[in-house]
């Protein structure tokens, strides 16, 4: 349920006539009561049963090291992802954050997209200082990374972090940060789109005059997978074109080491002959978003857990469509001509780096989509919505409000997730099986039944159409 509030413009002004939500959720008109009670309680049902769950592993986190090791152990250590590229939007903090370390962990060069750039430079220098990589140190990216003066870089440990402004509140941010990567000319092997809002008690619109909700958690982060797609695809075919050719893929690099050419040339090999994982946080409340499916920015009504609903339902539909759109779509293996059959199988593995030997099993075999519920977890975000949220709920009365807080902060942190445990469940989704995850949804670290609007194909081409229209984007040939 918990996201990280770190790409949310400044609100507007909220219509008139709308005040904090106050005792049952307030509904669209006509909505069936019945219907909206199952949706409801079967959210509600889920998230207490995750607490149980989140009770488990806290306690095991309290366990010695050792022991704590052999009971819960941590994934993908053996994931060597040296050369390659991740985005993680509202990585500054929270889930975000800890997911963003982890990456960096195993090698992978990770760029925080977020609109506060203090925030987002604590964070860099953070990981640099306290994370300690699972692999030697390693250049293998296109000299372009080190050519960007505008993105703050550091390396001053072994592993690669930086910064780049995004504001998902303005579209126009969007486009500026996809703009500045097609500049850079990096490859994109993961995308996860984190960042986002939870249940403010009174509706509030972005500068787009959009439902925040609505358009931070979902709206802005479909424009930029559709925009940053679309550069990667470009530019896995002018790499492709040009290792065809002859020329060395990274010769436009500018490199002026032998060393640096050689493993950038590397690095834009291993690249073109990978896919991209987008991963895209949701939460088990998609279950109540179909109650707000007739009113999509809120406008008719606003009833906060609701309304956030339907950008989580949002966010799981943009993963199932996305894959679909892959699939219509695959690219050839980008690898060298096929006149070289018998070298390429134990290059790649070499090149790679990867413990995979199998493309079944490797995250980046090709474009997957996956949408992922991290749970309940202790950040910023989780607090505030449970205590502004929950004491609305009261009715404001100051002895149940305070009791109320009381139990969040003692028993109610015993049943929530540390960001730890949530980034583990993240990693999951970004380097489990392309072929056994994409296009699914992911409830904890592991496959799980979506709502069955979510599943709908034609809700999914209809919200493609509202999100195109919205923004003022048309979907490239390649995600038609």
């Amino acid at each position: 349920m918990a996201r990280d509030a770190d790409a949310v413009a400044k609100p507007g002004p909220a219509p008139a006539k709308q005040q904090p939500a106050t005792g049952l959720p307030r509904l669209l008109p006509g909505t069936n009561p019945f219907v909206a009670a199952s949706r409801i309680s079967l959210a509600v049902t889920e998230g207490a049963l995750e607490g149980l769950v989140n009770l488990w592993t806290n306690a095991v986190e309290l366990l010695p090291a050792p022991l704590r090791r052999l009971v819960m152990r941590e994934p993908y250590t053996d994931a060597d992802l040296r050369g390659k590229v991740a985005i993680v939007t509202g990585g500054n903090a929270g889930i975000g954050f800890a997911t963003a370390q982890q990456l960096a962990r195993r090698g992978a060069h990770v760029v925080i997209a977020c609109r506060d750039p203090k925030r987002a430079q604590t964070a860099v220098r953070r990981i640099a200082a306290t994370t300690t990589p699972l692999f030697p140190s390693s250049t293998a990216l296109p000299a372009a990374a080190a050519e960007d003066a505008a993105a703050a870089t550091s390396n001053a440990g072994s592993v690669r972090v930086e910064a780049m402004p995004l504001d998902l509140g303005r579209l126009a941010s969007v486009r500026e940060f996809a703009e500045a990567w097609r500049r850079r000319g990096l490859p994109l092997h993961l995308l996860v789109c984190n960042a986002g809002i939870m249940s403010p008690l009174t509706r509030s619109t972005t500068a787009d005059g959009l439902e925040v909700q609505f358009q931070v958690n979902f709206l802005s982060h479909w424009l930029l997978t559709n925009l940053l797609m679309e550069h990667e695809h470009a530019r896995r075919s002018k790499a492709r074109t040009a290792v065809g050719g002859g020329s060395s893929s990274s010769s436009s690099s500018g490199s002026s080491s032998s060393s640096s050419s050689s493993s950038s040339s590397s690095s834009s090999s291993s690249s073109s002959s990978s896919g991209t994982r987008v991963v895209v946080v949701s939460s088990v409340v998609h279950r109540a978003g179909p109650l707000q499916w007739p009113d999509l920015n809120s406008e008719r009504c606003y009833e906060p857990y609701v309304t956030y609903g339907l950008s989580k339902l949002a966010d799981v539909m943009l993963a199932a469509e996305l894959q679909r759109r892959f699939d219509r779509h695959p690219e050839a293996p980008p690898s060298t001509p096929s006149a070289k059959p018998s070298k390429p199988a134990t290059t790649t593995t070499t090149t790679n780096s990867r413990s995979n030997n199998s493309n079944s099993n490797d995250p980046f075999a090709s474009d997957a989509a996956v949408a992922l519920h991290p749970g309940l977890v202790r950040t910023h975000l989780a607090d505030s919505f449970f205590r502004n949220y929950g004491g609305a709920q009261l009715g404001g009365a100051r002895p149940l409000v305070a009791a109320w807080h009381t139990f969040l902060d003692t028993v109610g942190r015993a049943l929530l997730a540390s960001p730890e445990v949530a980034a583990h469940r993240m990693l999951e989704a970004c380097l489990g099986p392309a072929g056994r995850l994409g296009g699914r949804y992911m409830a904890l670290g592991v496959p799980y039944p979506a709502a069955a609007d979510a599943r709908d194909p034609a809700k999914a081409a209809e919200l493609w159409e509202v999100a195109s229209r919205l923004t003022g984007h048309t979907p490239a040939p390649s995600l038609s």
